[in-house]
């Protein structure tokens, strides 16, 4: 089994990288916010989850041992499968996701896509003793994040163009029009 897989990526796509290691190239499939960030040419290192099934192998990525130990708890919810758990941590920092749960925040888990209100009674019935709520919180409340990716969306953008973007300034902004503001300025810029 493999625990991690580290070389540099010489391909990208929606949800993958593939890194290149000892003459092999490994698709791994990375949450969709993180698969943006993670440029052709730089070296990586990922944490794997490999799943095994009859007619395929599949590698799993995360950048951190905690994103990684959180997406091993929501594959183990009934209906909740690598894919779907990649997009829930696309969305959500792990730190946030134990928010969410604590505070039993349906709404913010359904934002998820693929993530309906069975499901997420389900993430909150399985997982809300599991994932420990952390002690304090220094980061911006689920809500914060997601009242400011309604507004972009209001305003035409995207939610796959808008995520990595708040997600990406939300430890530096403490409201949510000045997180809002400074989404606008880099989506407008083109910047990532």
């Amino acid at each position: 089994m493999l625990a991690y897989i580290e070389g540099k990526v010489v391909d990208s796509g929606d949800d993958y990288v593939v890194v290149a290691v000892g003459g092999l190239g490994f698709r791994v499939f990375v949450p969709p916010s993180q698969a943006g960030e993670i440029g052709v040419g730089v070296q990586v290192k990922l944490h794997i989850h490999m799943a095994v099934r009859e007619d395929s192998i599949a590698l799993f990525g995360l950048q951190t041992e905690e994103e990684l130990a959180v997406f091993r708890q929501l594959i183990s919810v009934t209906g909740v499968g690598p894919r779907l758990a990649l997009a829930i941590l696309s969305t959500w920092r792990p730190d946030q996701l134990r928010e969410i749960l604590a505070r039993e925040d349906v709404p913010s888990l359904t934002s998820v896509p693929g993530v309906g209100r069975k499901t997420a009674q389900r993430l909150l019935l399985e997982l809300k003793d599991k994932i420990q709520v952390p002690a304090a919180a220094g980061d911006p409340a689920p809500g914060f994040l997601a009242e400011a990716e309604a507004a972009l969306l209001a305003l035409g953008f995207r939610s796959a163009e808008a995520r990595p973007v708040l997600r990406a300034l939300s430890r530096e902004y403490t409201s949510t029009e000045t997180l809002v503001r400074a989404a606008l300025a880099r989506l407008a810029g083109g910047e990532k």
